[in-house]
């Protein structure tokens, strides 16, 4: 008998199928028969269609960039007072980690608190801290360093320790959102921690 033709399939919605596993349950936990099921592809058209797991993963995230992060750093830039353009960014954040046709979480936090970064294979290691460092640190940093710059910043704020702070704080809104804590009370986390702010006391 001739053979069929080949099933065809949408390689964008596969894609974001496997952006959800990955999502969800990082790399490491993320398996080969939870990325097929979900994509509804077997081994060989995954294979065939991304290559392997490192190299799906590496696209997925890329997908989460475009997708996700994008939004964060025009919140940022959004608006030229300082508070309010981290209210909106952290905001923005908080409302992805929130959502609820969303897996949860931050898929680089669920990643990179999933395991070692040493336990990954290094091109996953170094995208997701370049990831870390692209979509928010320096993103952070650029804005502080042009408040200090444009003096809206005292002169001897510590730029780096003010982005760390956010970071750390955006980390651990990734963590209470994936326990369920709602965005409500990350949003008024937000406003408790914008108070580091020099000069801020609303």
């Amino acid at each position: 008998m001739p053979r069929g033709r080949p099933r065809t399939f949408d390689k964008a919605t596969a894609l974001d199928a496997a952006l959800s596993v990955f999502w969800r349950n990082g790399y490491q936990g993320a398996s080969l028969s939870q990325l097929t099921r979900a994509m509804g592809l077997t081994k060989p058209s995954l294979y065939a269609a991304f290559g392997n797991k490192e190299q799906l993963y590496l696209a997925a995230l890329h997908r989460y960039r475009e997708q996700q992060l994008r939004r964060h750093a025009e919140a940022l830039e959004s608006d030229p007072d300082l508070v309010n353009a981290l209210r909106l960014f952290l905001r923005s954040v908080a409302t992805m980690l929130t959502a609820r046709e969303l897996p949860g979480g931050c898929m680089v936090v669920n990643t990179a608190t999933g395991c070692d970064l040493g336990a990954l294979p290094a091109s996953i290691a170094v995208a997701v801290q370049e990831t870390v460092n692209q979509s928010s640190l320096q993103l952070l940093k650029g804005r502080l360093q042009r408040e200090c710059e444009q003096g809206r910043l005292p002169a001897d704020s510590s730029v780096e320790q003010l982005a760390d702070y956010f970071m750390a704080l955006m980390s651990g809104m990734a963590v209470m959102a994936k326990v369920g804590v709602p965005k409500t009370r990350l949003f008024a986390t937000i406003e408790q921690a914008l108070r580091v702010l020099p000069g801020e006391t609303a």
